[in-house]
């Protein structure tokens, strides 16, 4: 073979195998090998049990970086409950907002998973058990026929509610066991734990005033006869012990501590207005039944000697609009307002004024209220023996939002 030959075959081997090379190295650059993304896994949820509206905090690995590329997963026995998409997060932490899905009175245990919406095959992690709690729920006194008169908490959380004709009273502990406690004349009236453990009552109609059972329960015992505060309709004590007294007239008094039956005047009648609260060293009345001067009203507590001025009144709410048989005021200086005879929405009274409806209860004649343990307890009044539980939360808006349900 000639050397010309030789070296033009050289040549021709030399580009054959670069043009092999480049040829693989593009199938290598056209084919990357896949990621592969890790599965979520949950290692704690806290906390565990919960009503709606309230955070909870998810920890494990793996979770997408960007939080609302997680989907959180909610069901019982193979049923889809929610899916919510996290508040914020990292591939660690998860925080997402509790949702309101269970029933009255009906406490779910669900299970939870994280699921990462961006990967192709969307990873899921194992479940995790979360219990959702009732936002609503509903006490049944068997001893009762109504529970208009009145109701209240003791110091270690037990509930007494009072009925109006036969006023027996009942107690329904925590965990709802329910017994007879004591009695009282007649249950038109608010009824609250004193500073020494017993358990007073207000007796609107007749000469019986404001009377008290002892811290064992049994009957009443006079307390304070009606001669010296007509019509008392309800009452609280401050920490020094003095006691306000709001009567269906109107007239609020104060009872100063260690006196012997001693009131004085602190704002005379003018319109009927018969729920008086006492909050955070103010005075809170509703005057009803006064055409042009209707509306919830606050005035700070004066020194004794002295009165509610004019001057020192606030008017909250100015309306014609609501007829309360009874009100409430939670952490927040919300007022909450029980509008009977016929009339079922749970109304609430911001410090600003502004009313929103809360709920729609399950009555048309919500009667007396009390807030205990961000719940508000509502009797149902002359319509049967409940006792409504609504969760609002610890915050203004963090738990039961104006909703209507029913």
């Amino acid at each position: 073979m000639k050397i010309m030959d030789i070296k033009y075959l050289r040549v021709l081997t030399l580009i054959s195998l670069s043009a092999i090379v480049i040829f693989s190295c593009e199938e290598e650059k056209d084919d990357p090998v896949d990621t592969e993304v890790p599965t979520p896994v949950i290692t704690s949820i806290s906390p565990a049990e919960g009503y709606p509206g309230e955070e909870v905090m998810i920890m494990g690995e793996n979770f997408n970086a960007e939080a609302s590329l997680n989907l959180i997963e909610i069901d019982t026995a193979g049923v889809p409950l929610a899916s919510v998409t996290p508040m914020s997060g990292n591939t660690t932490m998860l925080m997402f907002t509790r949702p309101n899905v269970s029933g009255v009175g009906v406490t779910i245990n669900a299970s939870l998973r994280v699921r990462n919406v961006e990967d192709p095959d969307e990873k899921v992690s194992e479940s995790v058990a979360i219990s959702l709690l009732p936002v609503f729920d509903i006490i049944y006194v068997n001893g009762l026929p109504k529970t208009k008169g009145g109701i209240a908490f003791d110091a270690d959380g037990n509930l007494y509610v009072r009925g109006q004709d036969p006023a027996d009273v009942y107690k329904i502990t925590p965990d709802g066991e329910e017994s007879y406690f004591g009695q009282t004349v007649w249950g038109e009236g608010e009824m609250h734990f004193g500073p020494d453990g017993y358990l007073y009552a207000a007796v609107v109609w007749g000469d019986y005033g404001i009377v008290r059972i002892p811290p064992g329960g049994g009957d009443y015992e006079s307390w304070m006869p009606d001669i010296y505060v007509n019509n008392p309709f309800d009452f609280d004590w401050d920490s020094n012990g003095n006691m306000y007294i709001g009567t269906a007239d109107g007239t609020i008094y104060r009872r100063l501590a260690n006196t012997d039956n001693e009131v004085e005047l602190l704002k005379s009648s003018g319109a009927w207005g018969s729920t008086m609260r006492l909050f955070n060293d103010e005075l809170y009345w509703y005057t009803k039944n006064d055409s042009g001067s209707n509306g919830l009203f606050k005035a700070p507590v004066p020194a004794e000697g002295d009165t509610i001025t004019a001057s020192s009144i606030t008017q909250i709410l100015a309306s014609e609009d609501y007829n309360p048989s009874g009100l409430a005021i939670d952490g927040m200086g919300n007022t909450y307002l029980m509008v009977g005879w016929g009339n079922s929405t749970l109304t609430r009274v911001t410090p600003q004024g502004a009313v929103e409806n809360v709920w729609e209860l399950p009555t048309e004649n919500p009667n007396k209220a009390v807030w205990h343990n961000n719940k508000l307890y509502i009797a149902a009044g002359n319509q049967d023996s409940s006792v409504y539980v609504l969760h609002l939360g610890e915050e203004y808006g963090t738990g039961a939002v104006p909703q209507n349900t029913w």
